[in-house]
Order: structure tokens, then C-alpha cells, then sequence
């Protein structure tokens, strides 16, 4: 008898408890609206898949009154691939991810969007992609908990965020980013949908107010 393949927890999971057995990520939802965040994720991964957009999600493959269960996808943290050196490939992929997501009519994936709106991400960037090891291709955007449908800067901001106070060192390969995505909002419009995240996330978590204090120090 074969000795059976153990369960691992999945690293870069700050709020969920995630792992994996027998090519099956099985997400459990916890913190503030995990009820709410389930659903939001199982509706995106649902509406992605019918569409067959053209980057790679994880498919959903069941439901529990607290998790979700999905298949396993291959690939490399783009955060790990950062700090490996690949910032500027990697960011470049984040780019032409995030203009892929864009693309998408917002009302495919949540009938009720209002006309004119986005696919939002909510929690885009190299913390929520999977790369080659090489950061040449895209293999999978990850984590939908907070998809919606909005404007497209919330997303662009986020990614630059994450950059910026994780990777300070690699901020000049954000210029690699917006070129790739095509187009690059002004600062203070960038800035300012910086600070309403990190506020979104400070009500979120109270206890992380580093994230509200840090926005007030930024600048360009």
C-alpha cells in the first residue's frame, strides 16, 4: 500500500488558511466577511471560466459552508521571483495580466455591475501571481476573495503598492508595469486610491494600522 501523499500548507497566505493534497487547494475563509469573500471568489472563478479568458485561474471545484476547493496550478510567486532578481519580467507580466483582466466586461462575471465598470481584481499584484521560472508567462492569478467590478486604478495603484513598501529596491521596474498594461495614471490619482485601500484594510484588520500610517510618508 502506497503511504498516503500529506496535506501542506500553502506559503503567501495572509489572511486564509490555504493548502494542498492530491492536486486539490482547498481554501478556508476566515477574518471579518469570509462568508461574503467565499462567495465573491467562487462567483469570479465561476464567471472566468465560462468566459475562458485569456490568463489562467484556478477552476473551482467544490463549496463547503467555509471553504473552497479548487484545482492546483503550477508556477512560481512572482514575490519569489522578485527577490530571485526577475523584478522587471515579472512586473512586465503584471502588466499585460492585469490589462487581460481589464479587458473583461465586468457584467459577464456580475450581472448586476453597472455599465461601463471593470473587473476588478481588488488585491492585484505579484503577491497573487504564479509564474514560469523564468517570469516569461503568466501561470495563474490567483485569489478573487475581493473581485468587483470598479475602476481599473484601483488595481493598477495596488500593484504599485505592493511594490513599493515590499520591493523598494525594484521600483523603477514599475515603469516596465504601466508600459505593459498601457496606460499610467496620474500620482496623485494613483496615490489617493493607494490610501482608500489601505483604509479599506485597516477597518478590515485594525490591528495592521502600519498600512494607513506608511501611505502618509509616500512620495513619488
Amino acid at each position: 500500500m502506497s503511504k498516503a501523499e500529506p496535506m501542506e500548507h500553502l506559503p503567501h497566505g495572509y489572511t486564509n488558511h490555504t493548502t494542498y493534497h492530491a492536486g486539490v487547494v482547498t481554501k478556508a475563509y476566515k477574518g471579518r466577511d469570509a462568508q461574503r469573500r467565499m462567495e465573491r471568489e467562487a462567483a469570479a472563478l465561476c464567471g472566468l471560466e465560462t468566459l475562458g479568458t485569456a490568463f489562467p485561474v484556478p477552476q473551482l471545484i467544490g463549496c463547503t459552508g467555509e471553504s473552497l476547493s479548487m484545482t492546483f496550478l503550477e508556477g512560481v510567486h512572482g514575490q519569489d521571483l522578485i527577490d530571485a532578481g526577475y523584478a522587471d519580467a515579472v512586473l512586465r507580466a503584471c502588466g499585460a495580466a492585469l490589462r487581460a483582466v481589464h479587458s473583461v466586461d465586468a457584467t459577464d462575471v456580475f450581472p448586476r455591475a453597472r455599465p461601463g465598470t471593470v473587473l476588478v481584481h481588488g488585491d492585484f499584484g505579484p503577491n497573487n501571481l504564479l509564474l514560469t521560472g523564468d517570469a516569461s508567462r503568466v501561470t495563474a492569478v490567483l485569489d478573487w476573495e475581493w473581485a468587483h467590478w470598479g475602476d481599473p486604478v484601483e488595481d493598477l495603484a495596488w500593484c504599485e503598492w505592493i511594490v513599493r513598501t515590499h520591493h523598494p529596491e525594484d521600483v523603477s521596474a514599475l515603469d516596465g508595469f504601466f508600459e505593459a498594461y498601457g496606460h499610467r495614471p496620474d500620482w496623485q490619482v494613483r496615490h489617493r486610491a493607494m490610501a482608500d485601500r489601505c483604509r479599506e484594510l485597516v477597518d478590515f484588520q485594525p490591528q495592521r494600522v502600519s498600512l494607513l500610517i506608511d501611505t502618509e510618508s509616500w512620495t513619488e
